[in-house]
């Protein structure tokens, strides 16, 4: 037994150092002047390194904590992964910031950029020395950050398109970065409570199917070898457990669907996917969307930018389709004469009273500060809606989960009391 468990450590350092190896190769092959973003080799073997390396670890865990080692294989690579996309947020805010200074302070962005990147090393270092070479090249921030992937946040960068568009490009940068900010912080303690209960809930069904399955069965055995009569409440959870493990997938399907939400708010919030993206959330895209597209007419308002210039750039540059397709009905109406306003509006891409409000304030002249409340407000609202619903979710689900635990406890424990009475 020894020997197997020195065995697995030896392989599981085995496999950390070879991911080093191929990670520090990945980073020789990379050369520094070299721009191409086709360089599929270094990514090949960046994610290979990173995989041995997360398996290397996960099998030292499994090794040194043998008990608990099933959750550490469900939950670690979650762990993992949170940090992973935190440290990824972090330089992305970072870059914002440096972009945002050394646009403000008049810098040439080529040698601030490429003194970011000597910072640091990684795919994020490579793409910033690509984006460098691209800048170098004469190719404008905004579109060089749209063709390097993983630098930004994708929705940040409608708002640079308009800013860069209406001369503003360190007001955008800094109000990209501030936003990005904040909202990482909003929406990452949502996440938070969401994926936690998604994790109580992946841990209590994943004991009690396994109770259901082990556990059940055996006392059935027990009961039916001593001639005993089972308990009616036992009775009941021999049947329940008969008819979800045999006659119904709810347990395995149910785990199934937790982990897809929990690595799809992993996703969203690494910037891979977006709301819209995921099944019955188009609401939520277009809502939190909304916020963004205020804001980008904010800053346009605020250097006198045609309104209707900047709702082109944004049904140009946007990231998401549904989203390119309303801005695209909205300029075509607005082009036609209709006022703007009216044309989100008509579109769904603001409420009612955030057409009186905007209108108000277009006559008042003071729309880009109006412009930037309703944003904040939008968001605010958002936010306060889903942090509501999570909230209500957290009681039936917690009392669903105890109304479970004592089913099966007292179904399993008032048996033992009878078999000790018959017995005795």
């Amino acid at each position: 037994m020894y020997s197997e468990f020195g065995q697995l450590v030896l392989n599981s350092l085995g496999a950390v150092l070879l991911g080093i190896a191929v990670l520090v190769a990945s980073s020789l092959i990379a050369g520094y002047r070299d721009f191409s973003r086709d360089d599929m080799l270094q990514f090949a073997l960046s994610v290979i390194g990173c995989v041995l390396i997360v398996m290397g670890l996960l099998g030292c865990c499994m090794v040194v904590a043998a008990p608990v080692s099933p959750i550490l294989v469900v939950i670690g690579p979650f762990v993992i992964a949170e940090l992973v996309s935190k440290r990824h947020r972090a330089r992305q805010q970072a870059l914002l910031w440096v972009l945002a200074a050394a646009a403000e302070r008049y810098i040439p962005l080529v040698p601030a950029v490429e003194a970011f990147a000597r910072q640091g090393r990684g795919w994020f270092a490579q793409r910033v020395r690509w984006l460098a070479g691209s800048l170098a090249d004469g190719v404008a921030l905004p579109d060089a950050l749209g063709q390097i992937r993983g630098l930004i946040h994708r929705e940040t960068l409608p708002i640079l398109c308009v800013g860069h568009a209406s001369g503003a490009l360190a007001a955008a940068l800094r109000q990209a970065a501030t936003i990005r900010q904040s909202r990482n912080r909003q929406w990452l303690m949502l996440a938070g409570k969401i994926e936690y209960l998604c994790a109580v809930v992946c841990v209590g069904v994943s004991i009690m199917t396994f109770v259901m399955m082990k556990i059940v069965p055996e006392f059935y055995k027990i009961f039916t070898d001593f001639d005993a009569e089972l308990p009616r409440l036992t009775v009941a959870l021999i049947d329940v457990s008969s008819f979800l493990i045999e006659d119904f997938i709810f347990p395995p399907l149910l785990l199934v669907v937790l982990l897809l939400l929990i690595i799809c708010l992993d996703l969203r919030f690494t910037g891979w996917i977006c709301w819209a993206g995921l099944p019955g959330f188009h609401w939520i895209a277009l809502r939190f969307q909304s916020a963004g597209i205020l804001e980008a007419l904010a800053l346009a308002a605020g250097q006198r930018y045609p309104l209707y210039q900047a709702i082109d750039v944004l049904s140009r540059t946007h990231h998401l389709t549904l989203v390119r397709r309303r801005l695209h009905k909205a300029l075509r109406d607005t082009q036609a004469g209709t006022d703007w306003c009216d044309s989100l509006r008509r579109q769904g891409l603001i409420r009612a009273a955030d057409r009186a409000v905007l209108q108000a304030a277009q006559r008042a002249g003071n729309l880009p500060w109006a412009l930037q409340e309703m944003a904040d407000s939008s968001r605010r609202r958002l936010g306060y809606r889903l942090y509501a619903l999570v909230q209500l979710a957290y009681p039936p689900v917690i009392i669903a989960l105890g109304a479970m635990v004592m089913f099966f406890v007292v179904g399993l424990f008032i048996p033992l009391i009878r078999l000790v009475q018959t017995l005795t």
